[in-house]
């Protein structure tokens, strides 16, 4: 089977680094590949009462409604991550510069936005780790690991790096 387009969920944790560097292998491998390297920033819910709120916001040094504020905040947020992706591609592509790969940051649920990008993008092979920097937070909510959420999910091929 040929992997054209790979996903790999990335959060910065060991097992999502590892599972960078196999995707990159598989990709070296394909000959052909693409990767795209996908963060997710996890939406935080605002109840409806908090709506009118102020917050300061520290750029512009004004009082803005909570929407406004988490707006600017996720965008900076989004806006660090993709310099930071961008510096991890780089140095990935210092040792092999025929691997096609682009970052992707997004805001919200990390399994909706997961599974969407793999729809939408025509994903082969998604390589994910299987517990991320949030995964301790399953032990405690009793909730199951993105990876195996995303694994039943969606249609293309998951390899779970552990």
């Amino acid at each position: 089977m040929l992997f054209k387009n790979i996903l790999v969920p990335y959060d910065g944790s060991q097992l999502s680094e590892e599972a960078l560097k196999l995707a990159l292998e598989i990709a070296k491998m394909t000959g052909n590949s693409k990767v795209s390297l996908l963060n997710v920033i996890k939406e935080i819910p605002l109840p409806p009462s908090r709506f009118n709120m102020k917050f300061h916001s520290t750029k512009t040094g004004e009082d803005l409604p909570a929407t406004a504020y988490f707006k600017e905040l996720y965008r900076d947020m989004q806006s660090d991550m993709m310099k930071k992706l961008e510096r991890k591609i780089a140095q990935y592509h210092e040792k092999e510069p025929a691997i096609s790969i682009k970052a992707h940051v997004l805001i919200g649920s990390p399994l909706e936005k997961i599974i969407d990008f793999t729809n939408h993008h025509k994903v082969d092979l998604i390589v994910i780790g299987s517990v991320g920097l949030r995964g301790i937070s399953r032990i405690f909510k009793g909730l199951g690991s993105i990876s195996r959420n995303v694994s039943e999910k969606v249609s293309c091929p998951i390899l779970i790096v552990r």
